[in-house]
């Protein structure tokens, strides 16, 4: 169902490029201002000038961040600072990282993909977007004609076909190999070998794709694909600008880590911490966990430990008040209470997400947010949960809400019935190094037949 491609990667030049630490950076939609400016002043060549590139006062249509990054690559490309693969291949990424004190090694590989509508069945969403974020990539895109970074996305391989394939790869020296500021390593070899790039293709065909991160980027690839059709009339989908480069990883794996995001709330005018206290348990259970000053970060992993302890069984939820010093254990008494107030149409795996859970009752019922966008103000969606309580502990927020990880099992059913996730639900660890391989949308080449 997946149709996969080599593709003839851009690269760093190692030759010219002594530390390519230097030059890679996340990808665009988790560096903040402030790790703008540290990207920017790390080294001149570093990719942040490609994915994220500065405004300034002075900027027009004909020269802002977008026209500046086009810029940027065709001069990177043509001194030699960048480099294109001569022949097409397919390439071995993997990410080494420690989660919970264990050392965990993510197995993926590169390629391109060829787009396909969601209504289709075979790439499918699991979480909502943003109009704005779309257009940002889009306009980068029209400008650049290029892929920066690479789309993440899962799929299952219960016998572990395609890992096998990659691990006789994975065993030698790698190509790149980097250490982020995370302390996660990434490595990359190229799958030269016609044979193993065929059994790949051909293992593909019968997948359905799940993106695990990257929606923005995927949907304004579909925006931008219909733009070119509009304008070049004779589309047989076989054209660079109808695919995107992917990674590939099975959800079988062991390295597959998702963390949860906790939202925290400010600027709710007149809360009355009582009252709403009140109002919470007329739906969960709450379990107060009290502590003083130097004993609340033992108090909080309590609370984490508790929570992970009752997922399986019920929906358990962590909360945060200003000015008590105690943490509440949320559990919900009933399922059935969460069907008075999530959305009818929905299907019955996503009214039972603890996400689902905490918008429906708390958020939207009971502080009566209807806007639950990160653009709004009101709520922040934050994946660490000591920023998370150190926003309330410190008055900048009113409460923060603490969450387990959604189960990966949930995201593939949820898309499977061709839903989407509630906003900022997921956050699939360790983030793809944007800088490490890239591709130019050539407009009279096709992708790569083998």
């Amino acid at each position: 169902m997946a149709k996969i491609f080599p593709f003839k990667g851009i690269m760093y030049n190692k030759k010219v490029i002594d530390k390519m630490t230097k030059v890679m950076a996340p990808p665009y939609d988790v560096i903040s201002p402030e790790d703008q400016e540290k990207f920017y002043s790390t080294h001149p060549y570093n990719v942040i000038r490609l994915i994220l590139g500065k405004e300034f006062p002075g900027d027009n249509e004909s020269n802002n961040k977008y026209v500046r990054s086009e810029k940027f690559f065709e001069s990177w490309l043509k001194h030699g600072l960048l480099e294109e693969d001569v022949e097409p291949c397919l390439y071995v990424y993997e990410q080494i990282y420690k989660n919970e004190g264990k050392i965990l090694k993510r197995l993926g590989f590169l390629s391109l993909l060829r787009l396909e509508d969601f209504d289709r069945g075979k790439v499918l969403p699991h979480e909502e977007t943003f109009p704005k974020h779309k257009m940002d990539r889009l306009e980068l895109k029209r400008i650049c004609s290029a892929n920066f970074d690479s789309i993440f996305a899962i799929f299952s391989d219960e016998k572990l076909y395609v890992e096998k394939i990659l691990k006789k790869y994975s065993r030698r020296k790698p190509h790149i190999s980097v250490k982020d500021g995370n302390q996660v390593t990434h490595n990359l070899w190229r799958i030269d070998h016609k044979g193993d790039i065929k059994r790949i293709i051909k293992f593909m065909s019968d997948r359905t794709v799940f993106i695990a991160d990257g929606h923005h980027r995927y949907e304004a690839s579909l925006k931008y694909r219909d733009e070119m059709k509009d304008k070049y009339q004779k589309f047989t989908g076989e054209e660079l600008y109808n695919h995107v480069i992917m990674y590939l990883t099975h959800i079988e794996g062991k390295g597959l880590s998702v963390f949860p995001i906790h939202r925290v709330i400010r600027n709710i005018p007149d809360l009355d911490v009582a009252i709403l206290e009140e109002a919470i348990k007329e739906y969960f259970e709450v379990e107060d966990i009290t502590f003083t000053k130097r004993g609340e970060p033992a108090a909080r992993k309590k609370l984490l430990k508790l929570m992970k302890k009752a997922k399986e069984e019920e929906h358990a939820i962590g909360m945060l008040l200003e000015g008590l010093n105690k943490y509440c254990l949320l559990k919900l008494k009933e399922e059935k209470i969460v069907d008075k107030f999530a959305k009818d149409d929905k299907p019955k795996e996503w009214r039972r997400l603890d996400v689902t859970v905490l918008h429906a009752i708390i958020i939207s019922h009971i502080l009566g947010i209807r806007d639950q966008s990160s653009t709004n103000g009101q709520i922040l969606y934050i994946k660490d949960d000591e920023s998370a309580a150190k926003k309330v502990l410190d008055g900048e927020c009113q409460l923060a809400f603490f969450l387990n990880p959604t189960k990966v099992s949930q995201i593939i059913k949820i898309a499977n019935e061709k839903e989407k996730m509630p906003q900022k639900s997921t956050y699939f660890y360790p983030k793809l190094l944007s800088g490490l391989l890239m591709n130019k949308i050539y407009l009279d080449e096709k992708a790569e037949e083998l």
